[in-house]
């Protein structure tokens, strides 16, 4: 009987909580959910899993409209989806969760469970995670402060956010567990929203001129000029009038003859006035084009290479910037 006892209750007298939970377990204070089920366990899972989609719901909802007014006026998309509830008790994160004595409620032969999150206690438990990844993020940043190539400025502006929107998730559950803590940070979620308009900035610097070599019917170089420009560089006529060269040297990789075979490869180096590489890429088509003269070869394989490449470098240079 002890042990029954200490596991649930039938009591003809119900538990606030039962009814009027926000007033038991008040908001100011508390986190609470309930859930029921044909079982104590099956109750006491319920209330944890409502508090999980609560979490998940919250973080989700605020997490989006947190980076889409960060990326604002910056032409960048970001895009966060909510967690399935079939996968939300692997997804969300629970700190400091306690729950009730089960409750039999004889009139619908079901049993209740409270779960609940003491507020202050969750932050202190919560707190490190937060302040870690703003250490970390304020390095990222005082990294990319230092830096005095534009390009590869923006590169490490970049990496910072990308820091940056993992503090910004963190802080969200944050927000959640203990909204007057969580304030403390603004100053924090201001340094990371800043930081999409730096990047623009050091992006616009970076004067580009494309050489390439080896190309056919202006193919590669039509095409690495609209990824380049896609990516926020602007291209240079000459070489005098810009601040970094892109050597491009394209290799047919040629077999045979009557017909030959090429499999085409692209080698791109973007170096600045220093001779010092800021970023590096290849691109190849593993596919062979066959045809009866090299030209022709050529003509088939080089508009294959050229989506390779700019689908190779669009996803790099992304990444590179801070915009995935």
């Amino acid at each position: 009987m002890l042990a029954f006892a200490s596991c649930g209750t039938t009591s003809e007298i119900a538990p606030a909580w039962l009814t009027e939970h926000r007033t038991a377990y008040p908001d100011s204070q508390y986190i609470a959910q309930r859930g029921r089920g044909d079982s104590e366990e099956t109750a006491k899972t319920d209330a944890i899993a409502q508090i999980a989609r609560y979490f998940t719901t919250s973080v989700n909802a605020n997490l989006k409209t947190s980076i889409q007014s960060v990326t604002s006026g910056e032409n960048v998309s970001e895009t966060t989806s909510v967690v399935n509830d079939v996968d939300v008790m692997s997804q969300v994160e629970l700190f400091a969760v306690e729950t009730t004595d089960p409750y039999f409620f004889k009139k619908e032969n079901k049993w209740y469970c409270l779960a609940y999150i003491e507020r202050e206690k969750a932050w202190t438990q919560y707190q490190p995670t937060v302040e870690n990844l703003k250490s970390e993020f304020l390095s990222m940043k005082k990294n990319a402060e230092s830096e005095s190539d534009s390009f590869l400025k923006a590169a490490a502006y970049g990496k910072a956010y990308g820091s940056g929107k993992k503090f910004l998730e963190k802080l969200e559950y944050a927000r959640i567990l203990n909204p007057k803590k969580e304030a403390a940070y603004e100053s924090d979620r201001k340094a990371v929203s800043e930081i999409p308009g730096i990047i623009s900035s050091e992006r616009e610097k970076c004067t580009v001129y494309l050489a390439v070599s080896g190309d056919y019917g202006n193919t590669i170089t039509s095409s690495l000029t609209q990824t380049l420009s896609k990516q926020g560089l602007k291209i240079a006529k000459s070489a005098a009038g810009a601040n970094y060269t892109a050597n491009a040297v394209l290799e047919n990789n040629a077999a045979g003859s009557d017909p030959i075979s090429i499999y085409p490869s692209l080698d791109l180096k973007i170096t600045n006035r220093e001779g010092k590489t800021v970023y590096a890429s290849q691109a190849k088509v593993s596919r062979k084009t066959l045809a009866y003269t090299l030209e022709n070869a050529q003509k088939k394989a080089f508009p294959i290479l050229a989506g390779e490449a700019n689908k190779t470098i669009s996803a790099e240079l992304s990444k590179l910037f801070g915009n995935n």
